[in-house]
């Protein structure tokens, strides 16, 4: 009984050997895809530019930043050494404005976000990965609530910036990821300005997301 006990156990391991599967770099399938639900949470504020370059503008009036949003839809390619990114969102920003600390009005800008990115990853881990993007984007606007002042925000805004975060794998499909961001623009806020100087919004930017692997 023992003999045929350590044969049968003899049998079962070498067709265990001989089922296993040995995988190889080339066998192991690259993701090179995914898509992402993306949502954004941002504050706005001023950076003045005086109209003769390399002069310091004198600021006659209070400018606070407010909380505001962006929610999208991001596509996401690797091609080596690179990644691409494109994004749709809908996104807000607000700030308050006027002579003084007493008297400022609300304006509450909503566009429509068009954004093309331009990054760079480094594992550190099987799971994570630290992510550089540089991003361009284009807004139009969609509507606008201003508070008592009757002039119009700027219709188009470009801007371009930096984005700074990292991505923890779930599964082979599925990861999270988190960014830090600084957004220029090169548009002014209003789409007439009536100051002796320019007026440019700057973002700052906390993005979150799920990415699936297609």
């Amino acid at each position: 009984m023992a003999k045929l006990s350590i044969a049968l156990a003899a049998l079962v391991a070498a067709i265990t050997l001989n089922a296993q599967v040995y995988y190889t770099d080339s066998d192991v399938r690259e993701r090179s895809l995914s898509v992402a639900p993306w949502v954004q949470a941002n504050t706005v504020f001023r950076r003045t530019v005086g109209e003769v370059v390399g002069t310091q503008p004198e600021v006659t009036d209070v400018f606070r930043g407010s909380l505001g949003g962006a929610y999208g839809l991001a596509l996401n390619a690797h091609i080596k050494p690179f990644r691409l990114g494109l994004d749709v969102a809908q996104s807000n920003f607000a700030y308050r404005q006027g002579p003084d600390r007493e008297t400022l009005l609300r304006t509450q800008s909503n566009y429509l976000l068009i954004r093309g990115r331009l990054g760079f990853a480094t594992e550190v881990s099987d799971i994570t990965t630290l992510e550089v993007w540089v991003p361009f984007a284009y807004r139009r606007l969609q509507s606008v609530q201003r508070d008592g002042i009757s002039s119009e925000v700027a219709r188009t805004m470009t801007s371009a910036g930096i984005e700074l975060g990292s991505s923890i794998k779930l599964n082979e499909n599925w990861s999270w990821y988190g960014l830090v961001g600084l957004d220029n623009g090169f548009t002014e806020f209003e789409a007439s300005p009536t100051t002796a100087y320019k007026e440019y919004p700057l973002w700052i930017s906390l993005s979150s997301g799920i990415r699936y692997a297609l």
